[in-house]
């Protein structure tokens, strides 16, 4: 936002909803700072904030391209739109408060933009940090693994004018996935997904968050991807033979993965109860001690 390059390129939103981030929030903020595309507006939305670390960093910010607004605790779907409806630029890119972004990466997702008016949205591949102890991977893009499951964080960036014309992100979804319907939106328009096939971005890792409290919840699960089927049934229907094939294919490969989980259990068991014949012989033990921390994951 500093420098001096790109200063006659497209206006950028960044829109960050803000939840007691107070803890990381500036982080977020030097990230966006840094960016070498330097015409960008920054609007953070206190989402309705109790922790008083996180109010007062909001008030304390006072500089030229970004501004503050608060509303009442709505949710990220809410906040996200509301920061947008108040944004003057051309191309948005939401980022979460506790995320962290490459100095390129709005410089390059701009370009894809600019050159290519089928693509609809842009996004990159991506690294996590944080808590150690929980993992987090996605897949390279494919149309054929989007139409099964979301394969694309939301700190991707967007055309305004898309987001007008879908409604922008549904504020009917509670635990999540809010992203996923957008998305789904966009690809209903006959646009595309690219993916910059370099790490722009930098998911933080909590040990509990939105997104543990959804998928450790099957009921929440249940109820979040009938309601995403529902709202694009036609989508769906429409590419229903790639759709039922990749199911089918996801089923199987759970099956065989259930399959090689429990031989592997098998076994271990079987080893198990051979190594406890031989836990009262003394000079064993030191072995039989060793394989019980490995059989225990210690």
């Amino acid at each position: 936002m500093n420098n001096t390059n790109n200063q006659n390129g497209a206006l950028v939103s960044v829109v960050m909803p803000c939840y007691n981030d107070g803890d990381y929030i500036l982080e977020s903020i030097e990230s966006v700072k840094r960016q070498k595309y330097s015409n960008i507006e920054l609007i953070i939305v206190d989402d309705g904030s109790t922790d008083e670390k996180t109010v007062d960093i909001l008030d304390s910010i006072d500089e030229d391209n970004i501004a503050v607004y608060r509303i009442e605790n709505s949710g990220p779907s809410k906040a996200r739109n509301y920061a947008i409806s108040q944004s003057r630029g051309a191309y948005i890119l939401p980022l979460d408060a506790d995320d962290l972004i490459d100095s390129t990466y709005i410089e390059k997702a701009v370009s894809v933009l600019e050159k290519n008016s089928s693509v609809g949205v842009v996004y990159c591949k991506a690294d996590s940090f944080g808590s150690k102890d929980r993992s987090w991977t996605i897949p390279d893009y494919s149309f054929e693994k989007m139409i099964v499951d979301n394969i694309v964080f939301v700190t991707a960036v967007f055309r305004k004018s898309d987001w007008e014309a879908v409604g922008g992100f549904c504020t009917d979804f509670h635990n999540g996935m809010e992203d996923y319907d957008f998305w789904l939106s966009i690809l209903e328009t006959e646009k595309t997904i690219l993916q910059i096939p370099e790490t722009l971005f930098h998911y933080r890792l909590k040990e509990t968050s939105r997104t543990t409290n959804f998928i450790e919840d099957q009921d929440k699960v249940n109820e979040t991807y009938r309601q995403l089927y529902l709202r694009h049934k036609d989508f769906f229907h429409m590419h229903y033979d790639e759709y039922a094939i990749l199911l089918r294919k996801a089923f199987i490969d759970i099956h065989f993965d259930m399959f090689l989980l429990q031989a592997k259990v098998e076994e271990y068991r079987r080893a198990y109860e051979h190594m406890e014949k031989f836990k009262k012989i003394p000079g064993l033990m030191p072995l039989y001690s060793l394989f019980l921390k490995l059989f225990r994951g210690k």
